[in-house]
């Protein structure tokens, strides 16, 4: 396997980086257990290393890959197995409500390009309603991201998100070394558990993100200037009484799915009537 990677062209605009230690991929799998009846979608197979310890469990497989040349070397690789399906895509355009139609949990896993990890969370968390859980392996420094308590300087939209609709963990780093070609960070694998959500959840998931985005987009910055944006916050902290000197990272993720449910609910055009 290790010369057919080194002899294939990686894309760096797909931002390629294949695994191929076999003790970090069975690691992986060992840590994301996936059982006969449940829904696994791998975004980014590659050349299947993840691939070969899952499809043994007997799991409803389903690997999203972008890569037309890859989909060839999977398809002839494990088309043996019942269990194996592939679509050519880019897991952002996936709807999953397709695939779970299926009898089972539907549960997610990859090793995701760096330069889109974000993106690919975002339109994760988009569907997350659909999903058990999912693993992903990325970049440690979004990792150390997803997972930051408020107050700490990493803290901010993905840790949000993340500890709103789910739990994330850091459950392993990985090197370096076991990728070809080599990336010049360490990455971490990342699972978050859906069943594990904040006991409040906020009332609008769409006016959420928008809120979550307009608040951090100038971190430092106190609320009563950032959410200026989104309406009149002079009007608002009076009916409220909320303290709004506060920067967003001093903000736990309760008090801002709190803070976010009562300003969409705020409409100044009411109290004028």
């Amino acid at each position: 396997m290790i010369q057919k990677l080194q002899s294939f062209k990686a894309r760096k605009s797909l931002g390629q980086n294949f695994l191929f230690d076999t003790n970090i991929t069975r690691k992986t799998v060992d840590l994301f257990g996936p059982q006969a009846d449940d829904i696994v979608i791998e975004i980014g197979p590659g050349f299947g290393a993840l691939t070969e310890m899952l499809l043994p469990s007997g799991c409803k497989y389903t690997g999203i890959e972008i890569d037309e040349r890859l989909i060839v070397e999977l398809e002839k690789k494990f088309k043996k197995f019942k269990n194996f399906s592939i679509r050519h895509l880019d897991f952002r355009k996936l709807n999953i409500e397709e695939i779970s139609k299926k009898k089972g949990s539907v549960r997610l896993i990859g090793n995701i390009p760096y330069h889109i990890t974000s993106s690919i969370i975002f339109t994760a968390f988009e569907q997350h309603f659909l999903m058990k859980d999912m693993m992903l392996m990325m970049q440690k420094e979004v990792a150390e991201r997803v997972v930051a308590e408020h107050g700490k300087k990493d803290y901010g939209i993905l840790s949000v998100i993340s500890k709103t609709y789910a739990h994330p963990k850091i459950v392993s780093t990985v090197p370096p070394s076991v990728f070809i070609p080599k990336p010049e960070v360490d990455s971490a694998i990342v699972h978050w558990d859906f069943s594990q959500k904040q006991e409040r959840q906020p009332a609008d998931p769409d006016f959420f993100r928008i809120f979550v985005r307009t608040i951090f987009n100038q971190r430092r910055k106190m609320l009563r200037n950032t959410l200026k944006k989104l309406g009149d916050v002079a009007l608002f902290n009076e009916e409220n009484e909320i303290d709004l000197q506060r920067r967003p990272e001093a903000l736990s993720v309760i008090e801002i799915i709190d803070l976010s449910n009562k300003f969409m609910a705020f409409t100044p055009e009411e109290k004028s009537v």
